[in-house]
């Protein structure tokens, strides 16, 4: 079978479906193959991602959970080439938490031929079961293309001696990918990476169209710019960063056309745009796993972990962070959440974002909007302030739209009104006596003589 090698990271995701190569499983098993002509053989990238779902804590703490992993690879007869398995431990905090999973990766490089990758996981605490299965077809002849790669990000190494890949990255010979199979993206980590590999016999110049499609329909969304790519006699490669902000939650598949004066490559991989429910519980899990919740994050990552710091930061934080490096921006997010926790702990950080999964629930608006609940007007003043100590809803007034009244009265008593300007449940800030929030100057004729006498006596 030739030369292999086992790489084993941990990472979050949300189950995706669809892969280049057999199914996709429990178990997240994926495949995308390259050819290699000067041997005849096909290297293959193969992805596994073990939700914590089908795993239990040990003992009566909690404290952590442990399963035993196999993995094998057979070729078309059942003879299993290589076969490897080991005891893997979770903390069992990440077993709470929304989408978590351990990832895997395995390189192969396989002769002409088809073989299977079979995974299994048993549970240590309960004994359960869970396999896995993918079927790689390596190439028996010369194609054009190699399977589509897509990752969070690509990186060019910086010198002759970069080779090694970083945490959740791996290495091709040309670029290191940010990847662990079939990407998720959410509407602040909206940076989608492709790699192919074009093979060509002789010289040629193509056209090289990336564009996204819809899952289940195969209806165009997003058609990038095509670009011209040279591929010498040896071959070529054609990748690539698509910023796919304000993709609606789904599920979709990149495809890339590789139009060349007599032939067509035409390549896709499947990814999820899910919300930003799926980062905030990428750091839960960081911070469950390492104490430096920032230090494996990119940068997409972290400007998504930033977004919402706007509400609660102090004016001297305020314009500082998009200029800095990635480091300088982790550094910028450690000081951050030192002021407000100097004794080390991670309190107040994990009540911010807990509050931000809670308005995520509670308010997320639909329609034309499309917008998670921390970005909406109720969901920022329940980040800031935390439930209102009263609440009064008019769903069906008289002589107005749907409003609410939010009442705190700790510290200072101050009041909110969102009212329901396109009836859609889209509620937006029209009148408060927080001097840190603006009122609309016709809030009066919004809410109408009713509504402004519910605010005075509220």
């Amino acid at each position: 079978m030739g030369n292999w090698k086992w790489v084993l990271t941990a990472v979050l995701a949300v189950s995706t479906l669809g892969n280049t190569q057999g199914t996709t499983d429990q178990l997240g098993l994926s495949a995308v193959r390259y050819y290699r002509a000067a041997n005849g053989q096909t290297a293959a990238d193969v992805f596994c991602r073990v939700p914590l779902t089908v795993v239990s804590a040990l003992g009566g703490n909690g404290a952590v959970a442990a399963f035993r992993m196999t993995i094998t690879v057979r070729d078309s007869t059942g003879l299993a080439l290589t076969k490897r398995d080991w005891s893997e431990q979770v903390p069992g905090a990440l077993l709470g938490i929304v989408g978590a999973s351990k990832g895997e990766h395995l390189s192969l490089r396989l002769a002409p031929g088809r073989y299977t990758v079979d995974a299994t996981v048993n549970d240590s605490a309960t004994g359960l079961v869970t396999r896995g299965r993918v079927t790689v077809d390596a190439f028996r002849a010369a194609v054009g293309g190699s399977d589509l790669l897509l990752g969070t990000g690509l990186r060019a190494p910086q010198s002759a001696g970069d080779t090694v890949p970083r945490d959740g990255e791996i290495w091709n010979g040309a670029l290191f990918v940010q990847t662990s199979g079939p990407p998720t993206l959410t509407p602040q980590e909206t940076e989608l990476a492709y790699y192919l590999e074009l093979y060509a016999s002789a010289p040629e110049s193509v056209t090289v169209s990336p564009r996204v499609v819809d899952a289940s329909s195969g209806a165009l969304v997003i058609a990038a710019q095509a670009q011209r790519v040279g591929v010498g006699a040896g071959g070529g490669i054609s990748y690539g960063t698509l910023d796919l902000a304000g993709l609606p939650a789904g599920r979709y598949r990149l495809e890339v056309t590789a139009q060349g004066p007599d032939s067509q490559v035409v390549r896709s991989a499947p990814f999820t745009m899910a919300g930003f429910e799926t980062m905030e519980s990428q750091a839960q899990a960081a911070s469950v796993t390492n104490q430096d919740v920032f230090s494996d994050l990119t940068e997409a990552g972290l400007d998504s972990m930033y977004a919402p710091l706007s509400y609660i930061m102090d004016a001297p934080e305020q314009g500082t962070y998009s200029g800095l490096s990635v480091d300088g921006k982790r550094r910028w997010m450690r000081q951050f959440w030192a002021k407000r926790d100097p004794a080390g702990s991670t309190a107040a950080m994990d009540q911010f974002y807990a509050r931000i999964r809670e308005a995520n629930s509670l308010f997320r608006e639909g329609g034309a909007a499309r917008l998670s609940g921390w970005r909406t007007d109720r969901g920022r003043i329940f980040i800031k302030y935390g439930r209102p100590d009263e609440r009064l809803e008019r769903k069906n007034p008289s002589n107005s739209n749907p409003y609410e009244i939010w009442k705190y009265t700790q510290d200072r008593p101050v009041k909110f009104v969102f009212m329901d300007l396109t009836r859609f449940g889209n509620y937006q800030l029209v009148y408060t006596d927080d001097r840190h929030e603006q009122s609309r100057p016709d809030w009066q004729d919004l809410l109408g003589t009713d509504g402004v006498q519910d605010v005075n006596d509220f």
